[in-house]
C-alpha cells in the first residue's frame, strides 16, 4: 500500500470517528446519522399486533379510509366556504386517495379501491 493509501485509511478513521462523536454529542444531521451511525437491525419503537394479520390490515385500511372521509370533507366545506380547495381534491383524486362520480367526489377505500371508469 503506498503512502497516500495509508493517509487515506488513516483519515477515513478519523472522519468516522468525529462523525460519531458529533452523533454523541447530538449535533449531527439526519443523513449523518445514517451513513455513520450504529444502526440497529430490529425495530423497537413499534409493537408487535395482537390481532391477526389479516384483521390488522383491516384496521390499517380502516384507519385510512376514516382518513380520507375526513379530509374530503374538510375540502368539500372548504369549496362551499368559497376558498380554493378545489386543487386538494383534485390532488386527492390524482393520488388515489378518491374518486369521482360524475360531480360527486367520494373518499377512496384503501380495501376496496374504484373499478375501472370511474374518474381519478
Amino acid at each position: 500500500m503506498s503512502i497516500f493509501g495509508i493517509a487515506k485509511k488513516g483519515f477515513g478513521r478519523a472522519v468516522k470517528k468525529y462523525k460519531q462523536s458529533k452523533i454523541a454529542r447530538g449535533k449531527a444531521t439526519r443523513e449523518e446519522r445514517i451513513k455513520y451511525g450504529e444502526r440497529s437491525p430490529d425495530i423497537k419503537s413499534v409493537k408487535r399486533t395482537t390481532k391477526s394479520l389479516k384483521k390488522s390490515k383491516e384496521a390499517g385500511h380502516g384507519h385510512m379510509y376514516m382518513k380520507n372521509i375526513k379530509e374530503l370533507n374538510i375540502h368539500k366545506d372548504a369549496v362551499l366556504k368559497g376558498e380554493a380547495a378545489k386543487k386538494k381534491i383534485k390532488h386527492m383524486k390524482d393520488t388515489k386517495r378518491a374518486y369521482s362520480i360524475g360531480d360527486y367526489s367520494a373518499p377512496a377505500d384503501p380495501a376496496k379501491p374504484p373499478k375501472q371508469g370511474y374518474d381519478k
